[in-house]
Formats: structure tokens, C-alpha cells, sequence
């Protein structure tokens, strides 16, 4: 943009303009400023619109504002309940520690066999699907020699 004091009114051509419209950015002379709330503009317009702009802007604005307050409320309310499930958790297990602690060794044993079995059904099923002459067979049984 050319410098203000390079730009003409475009209402005026032959008076220099001493600003911008706020809006439009278009060069006003001093007689055809219209001021309004502290800015410059070049036609009662380009108030308006500013204005209604503005209205909209605010209205966003306190529409994020109230959206972030939900989703800060959301987060603080689960991380209450994380809190005092997991307080309720550790008070459980101080309680009933053996009783914790044998379920847990008897479901570590019962799932150590499911994987072997799981194992051992998968290792068969293997070996039934590669005939006994495939380079493919030879070349892994030579890998784990």
C-alpha cells in the first residue's frame, strides 16, 4: 500500500487524505471521515460493517470461551474419577493382598499354559502345512542348528 501521505481521497481527488478506512482500507480526506468508536472509516458503511463484524467477533469469541470452560470442567472431572478409581484400587489391594496376590499368580500359571498349548497346536499346524523336502523347511531347521 502507498503511503498516506502519497494517497488522494477517492471522493475528493484533488485534497490529500490524512487516513484509511479502518474496513475497506480505501484513503479519506478529513471532510469525508466518519468517526466512530475511536476509528476512521470512509462512509457510514463501513461503520456498520465494522460494527456488525465486531458483534460476530464477540460472539464467537464468548462461544470458544464457554466451549473451553466445558472441556476444562470434562477433563477435571475425569481425572477426578482416575484419581479415586485408582485410590480405590490401592486401598482394595492393601486389604486383600494375598487374596490379590493369588489370583494373580494362579492367572499368570493358567495363561502361561494357554500359550504353550496355543504354541504347540500353532508349531503343529506349521509343520503339517511345509512338506518334509521344502528348501523353505531345510533353510530354517539349518537357521536354529
Amino acid at each position: 500500500m502507498a503511503k498516506i501521505s502519497d494517497s488522494v481521497c477517492l471522493n475528493h481527488p484533488d485534497t490529500p487524505a490524512v487516513t484509511r478506512c479502518a474496513t475497506c482500507g480505501k484513503p479519506v480526506c478529513k471532510n469525508c471521515i466518519v468517526n466512530k468508536n475511536g476509528s476512521n472509516y470512509c462512509s457510514q458503511v463501513c461503520a456498520d460493517n465494522a460494527q456488525k463484524s465486531a458483534g460476530r467477533v464477540s460472539e464467537v469469541m464468548e462461544s470458544r470461551k464457554r466451549a473451553d470452560s466445558r472441556r476444562g470442567v470434562r477433563t477435571l472431572v475425569i481425572l477426578i474419577i482416575l484419581i479415586a478409581a485408582g485410590a480405590a484400587a490401592y486401598y482394595f489391594y492393601t486389604k486383600n493382598k494375598d487374596d490379590v496376590d493369588r489370583f494373580v499368580q494362579k492367572t499368570e500359571k493358567e495363561l502361561g499354559e494357554k500359550i504353550k498349548q496355543n504354541a504347540g497346536e500353532t508349531k503343529k499346524s506349521i509343520e503339517q502345512g511345509i512338506p518334509s523336502n521344502s528348501k523353505y523347511k531345510a533353510d530354517r531347521e539349518g537357521m536354529v542348528k
